[in-house]
């Protein structure tokens, strides 16, 4: 059937289809259209969520109005205003606003901008400050107010997650950045540092923590000193570090103090080749803020710490890129240091406010009502200070650098990585462009004698010369033992005296270089013994002296040597069983003290108690010797001048006495700065003293015996004619005639023979006599002037052939008024035998004609009664020592009529008048022929010759 025919027969039938269609078709679009409503409706919200971001503010407070460092961190704000975009690319849930606020480096205003931020407009995250004292406060405001605190201030107290639940920083806590201040002081190869660190949480935490990492590596710190925050003058504390004795300083603190320190420092000197400074992460600012420069000159050779930047990682790159196209003008250098820390901070904000959307959802982000732990808000990301990865409750770990500063720019030296491990790529430069590492310190002074040091060798040398001398002055008195002298003063007390002398020179040997326990003691009980041998024999001959002129007759004060030598032998006996207990119950060991400044070493007692015991009892007993020195020393002061060695010893027991006031001590007191220079004291005032006493207890003795033999006198005559020989010998051996040649009449004195009873002077008259005679005047040397010393001389005056004879006095053939031949050994003798073995004979002497001869019947500097005869071509003068002014007269009497007299500007009053005066003639003439004959056999002058030779033998032979 044809569809269209049907049609066609029912005409109304087609429109009423149409109209059916017609009406149908709207209704379908509206249900079409309402069911795409209703799904329009329920799936809108979802579409809308993504892809329309909600807004996230975070606060920026850093302190922009700060005096030094606000350039800095304005500089940090606009490198911090290109961060959003990057921000939103990590958390697409969000865009990110920043409000930037400025703190001034005070804790209130960064507070007070917080509190004000907050109550303007919804706050979700917090970065900043940069100290971390004002820190410290806007992260305990922050937490209350429900904010992620993200901040680069490395005080160990935000470690605390209980105070500080929401706070995190990108860099590193004090107790990674102190490791790393100590590690770099140890590459340098410093073991001594001082510390000068601010008085808040990063000063107090990052010095604790360098002082910790310090001892773990060996460094020691020499001063530790904190100054309160605002301090403007630094004096005392540079002082300090001065005194101290190290030239590495940490300064732990910020710019600003350092722009002061520095300057005061440089003022001190404290600024050079020879000093060495560094510092923590702060000082990567410190060039930028500086204008000055000489504030950047100053901070030469400046070394620090700094977090490792990797400077070609894409993060770091991009970065770049947006700063120089927003910023054409600027220098890329700008990017480094805190403007990336902190740029991480925003960066690990978006990563954490990403994760916080995908967990609790933008609402919960937006009212901040979710309680989710910082551990996972924090995740690891590329930054552009390399990889940020943290260490619970917050704090990055990371690889450090060490920087330079030289020239006004800071380079990379050292790099430090999270293993410990240290790699150099460049060397450091320090103050005057020197690539030498300065010393930690001055060397350490060797506070205690070395061999290698100058001054100790060159009194080692003294010390030897001084030693060989005594030895050959030992050897000498051997040689000449049979000198009246030498036999007089006792040979074997001498050379007791001169090996006590040596061996306390000796002793001193013992004292150089580093101790061993033996030589602790040995020096002492060397140095003891010797001193006990010297004054010990000293105090023997002087109680022999003692005995002897304490007595009527000498032989009942006669002590033999040998009980003296026993004697000094028990002293030292008691003094070895003192010495005995000391080093058996109490040893002494050596001991090191090293000090900041010095090293020495100190003789420490096992038990102090016993030591100083038996010190003091040594002390004790010497000084009771010394004592009993000086006491008969004084007791016999006043003996017959030829035996007065015990004013000698006097004197060496006073010497000794100041010197010990100097050396005990020196000797028993260490003072660290002055211990070297108490040793150069100690030992110089030793060989004063050794010397000394050596000089006036023997050497004396041996110059006078050496000048003597060597002494060449003007006019000497080596052979008397016969007539005058046998007229001098005839003169004092005769003992019942007249000598040759004398008047008839002729008068004595006591000592004096006169051939002429008047003033006037007859043909052939003679005068002679023997007395002490001293040379003095022209012809001697120096040496000579100071060893002269008396000798009995025959002084005989020929007038009438017009000459002066002063020889050695002739030896006697038999005993003369009736002394016996046992005690015919009389001083005069004595030294006529030895001018005979000296290269003489006995007739040796001087002969001076008369006309070239002036006398001084009052010479100044001498003894009463003395006469001087003066040599007029020469200045040779001798003084002759007579019985008394009247013999004296007598001679001037017959003189002053042959020859000139001179008259002494320092004469003694009276005398002169005596000399040249007529009256005193009489009166010296008038003396007993018997006593004149017998004293010229037997007497010298000033005292009688019997007991003057009978003390010589007693003394010189212990009275035997």
């Amino acid at each position: 059937m044809d569809p269209g025919a049907a049609t066609r027969s029912r005409p109304g039938g087609s429109n009423r289809g149409r109209f059916i269609r017609a009406r149908s078709f709207p209704t379908a679009v509206v249900v079409a259209v309402a069911l795409l409503l209703i799904v329009t409706l329920l799936t809108g919200p979802i579409v809308h969520v993504v892809a329309v971001p909600t807004n996230l503010t975070v606060l920026v407070i850093l302190p922009l109005s700060d005096a030094t460092l606000g350039s800095v961190f304005r500089n940090i704000a606009d490198v911090l205003a290109l961060a959003p975009p990057t921000m939103a690319a990590i958390d697409p849930n969000h865009n990110y606003q920043l409000v930037i606020r400025n703190s001034a480096s005070v804790r209130l205003t960064a507070v007070n901008a917080l509190d004000a931020a907050v109550t303007q407009q919804p706050v979700h995250a917090l970065v900043g400050d940069y100290s971390s004292r004002v820190t410290l406060g806007l992260a305990l405001s922050a937490h209350p107010k429900g904010l992620w605190h993200c901040g680069v201030s490395s005080a160990t107290d935000f470690d605390n997650a209980v105070d500080f639940p929401r706070f995190f920083r990108t860099m590193s806590n004090d107790n990674q950045q102190g490791r790393a201040l100590a590690q770099a002081a140890s590459a340098m190869g410093w073991k001594a540092v001082n510390i000068l660190a601010v008085a808040d949480s990063f000063g107090q935490s990052l010095s604790q923590t360098f002082a910790s990492s310090a001892s773990s590596l060996g460094i020691s710190l020499y001063s530790t000193q904190q100054y309160q925050p605002g301090t403007i003058d630094f004096s005392a504390y540079l002082d300090t570090i001065t005194a101290s004795g190290s030239i590495v300083i940490a300064f732990l603190g910020f710019p600003a103090d350092a722009k002061l320190v520095l300057r005061q420092a440089k003022l001190r000197g404290m600024i050079g080749p020879d000093w060495a400074w560094m510092g923590p992460s702060t000082f990567i600012m410190y060039l930028d803020s500086m204008n000055d420069p000489v504030d950047k000159q100053n901070a030469d050779g400046f070394l620090f710490t700094s977090v490792s930047e990797d400077r070609l990682s894409s993060q770091y790159l991009s970065l770049k890129s947006e700063y120089l196209t927003h910023y054409p003008t600027r220098d890329s250098s700008a990017l480094h240091g805190y403007a990336l820390l902190y740029y991480d901070c925003l960066l690990a904000l978006a990563y954490g406010f990403n994760t916080m959307a995908a967990t609790y959802g933008d609402a919960a982000i937006q009212s901040k009502n979710y309680s989710a732990p910082l551990s996972s808000f924090l995740v690891p990301f590329n930054g552009t200070t390399g990889f940020v990865s943290y260490i619970a409750p917050g704090t990055r770990t990371m690889d450090w650098e060490i920087f330079n500063i030289y020239g006004g720019t800071a380079r990379s030296t050292y790099k430090l990585w999270q293993n410990g491990t240290l790699t150099k790529s460049a060397s450091p430069i320090f103050y005057g462009g020197s690539t030498t590492v300065p010393i930690d310190r001055p060397p350490l002074t060797l506070a205690f004698p070395q061999w290698s040091n100058a001054g100790v060798l060159a009194l080692a040398v003294i010390r030897a010369i001084m030693m060989t001398m005594m030895l050959m002055g030992m050897g000498f008195l051997i040689v000449h033992r049979h000198e009246k002298q030498i036999r007089q003063l006792s040979m074997p007390f001498l050379l007791i005296i001169s090996l006590g002398c040596i061996l306390i020179l000796a002793s001193e040997y013992l004292l150089i270089d580093v101790p061993s326990a033996p030589m602790c003691q040995a020096s002492t009980v060397v140095f003891t013994f010797a001193f006990e041998l010297v004054f010990a024999s000293a105090v023997a001959k002087t109680y022999r002296i003692f005995r002897i002129f304490a007595n009527t007759r000498i032989n009942k004060g006669g002590l033999k040597s040998a009980i003296l030598l026993r004697q000094v032998g028990a002293v030292l006996v008691v003094q070895a069983i003192l010495f005995a207990i000391w080093i058996a119950a109490f040893p002494v060991w050596p001991t090191l003290v090293a000090t900041k400044a010095s090293i020495y070493y100190l003789c420490s007692p096992s038990n102090s108690t016993g030591h100083w015991a038996v010190l003091g009892l040594t002390f004790a007993y010497n000084a009771a010797l010394l004592l009993a020195v000086c006491y008969l020393a004084v007791k016999t002061r006043n003996v017959d001048s030829s035996y007065r060695e015990t004013s000698w010893i006097l004197h060496a027991a006073q010497n000794v006495a100041l010197c010990s006031v100097v050396i005990i001590p020196l000797s028993l007191i260490t003072i660290e700065s002055f211990a070297l220079t108490a040793y150069y004291v100690r030992s110089i005032a030793m060989l004063y003293a050794v010397g000394f006493t050596y000089m006036a207890l023997v050497g004396r003795l041996l110059l006078a015996i050496w000048a003597e033999s060597s002494t060449v006198s003007i006019s000497h005559v080596d052979g008397l004619n016969a007539s005058l020989k046998t007229t001098v010998d005839m003169q004092f051996q005769s003992k019942a005639t007249a000598p040759l040649g004398l008047m008839p009449q002729e008068r004595r004195t006591s000592n004096t023979i006169l051939t002429t009873p008047t003033t006037a002077v007859t043909p052939g008259a003679e005068l002679a006599g023997q007395f002490p005679v001293l040379r003095r005047g022209g012809g001697l040397g120096i040496w000579e002037r100071f060893t002269q010393t008396w000798y009995t001389q025959l002084v005989y005056l020929n007038l009438a052939r017009g000459f002066a004879v002063i020889a050695p006095p002739p030896t006697p053939t038999s005993g003369v008024g009736g002394t016996s031949t046992a005690k015919r050994h009389s001083l005069p003798q004595q030294q006529s035998r030895a001018a005979a073995r000296k290269g003489g004979d006995e007739g040796t002497g001087i002969a001076i004609p008369l006309a070239k001869l002036g006398f001084d019947a009052s010479p100044a500097s001498t003894p009463p009664g003395c006469l001087e005869l003066v040599h007029f071509g020469s200045g040779a003068a001798w003084v002759v020592q007579m019985n008394s002014a009247e013999e004296v007269a007598a001679w001037a009497q017959v003189l002053k009529s042959v020859v000139s007299a001179i008259t002494s500007a320092g004469s003694r009053s009276g005398q002169a008048s005596s000399g040249g005066g007529g009256g005193g003639t009489t009166n010296s003439i008038t003396g007993s022929t018997t006593l004149g004959a017998g004293r010229n056999a037997t007497t010298s002058s000033p005292s009688a010759q019997p007991l003057r030779s009978g003390i010589s033998e007693a003394v010189g032979r212990g009275g035997s």
